[in-house]
């Protein structure tokens, strides 16, 4: 019996979702780790601001899923990203960098 759908060239399919897999967390990894930097970029300016009183406290920052998805579309154009796989993506990065120090996440609740 003849194919009825001829395979491609290369590598198989499973090897390719693989593949894109990787990819699409390596880009959310880039994703988080701009939000982190962001949102400590804006806590330092908020030490430095001269308009605060000594006894002002300084709040922490706050990094969302929804943060690495809005930078994930915005650096890569990656609109199939899930929100299960961001949160993943954003605790680990936020524990390899440290965040419990000076930011809070909503990566642990989703």
């Amino acid at each position: 019996m003849k194919r009825l759908v001829q395979r491609r060239a290369g590598r198989p399919a499973r090897e390719t979702a693989a593949r894109r897999a990787r990819h699409v967390r390596a880009q959310l990894g880039v994703a988080a780790d701009i939000a982190i930097t962001a949102q400590r970029r804006m806590l330092a300016a908020r030490l430095t601001d001269p308009h605060d009183g000594p006894g002002e406290q300084v709040l922490r920052g706050r990094v969302t899923v929804d943060d690495v998805l809005e930078y994930a579309r915005q650096h890569f154009g990656l609109t199939t990203a899930s929100r299960e796989t961001a949160a993943a993506v954003l605790r680990a990065r936020y524990e390899l960098r440290g965040g419990r120090c000076d930011l809070d996440t909503d990566a642990y609740t989703v």
